[in-house]
């Protein structure tokens, strides 16, 4: 059975908001780490590694049981870094993952 277009499309914004979002951790961390809170953003910038890393898995086509974990990992780490769009991104992500064709896809593999 094919891979459904909307894991794919859930695969590719959990790529594109964890990335974008992980950047924007980067530089919090590196803009204030002088003043001993920079190291807060390494928890978010973790995160959105994770959701990138498995929303690269998704568009890839593998079936994976972290999927819905990850945009959930996406939506924390875009609102602890206050970027709307990583967070808007992993919230359709989310959405996308409740279609019943994506949800059967997934049982088929076994990682629902």
């Amino acid at each position: 059975m094919e891979v459904p277009a909307a894991y794919k499309n859930a695969g590719l914004a959990n790529l594109i908001g964890g990335g974008l979002n992980a950047f924007f951790a980067f530089w919090y961390v590196i803009g204030f780490i002088w003043v001993c809170i920079g190291v807060i953003w390494l928890v978010p910038m973790a995160a959105s590694g994770y959701s990138a890393y498995v929303g690269w898995q998704m568009y890839n086509g593998e079936a994976t049981p972290a999927a819905k974990n990850a945009s959930i990992a996406g939506i924390v780490g875009g609102l602890f870094c206050f970027n709307i769009l990583s967070a808007a991104a992993s919230g359709f992500a989310f959405m996308q993952l409740g279609n019943d064709e994506v949800k059967g896809w997934l049982e088929q593999h076994g990682a629902a």
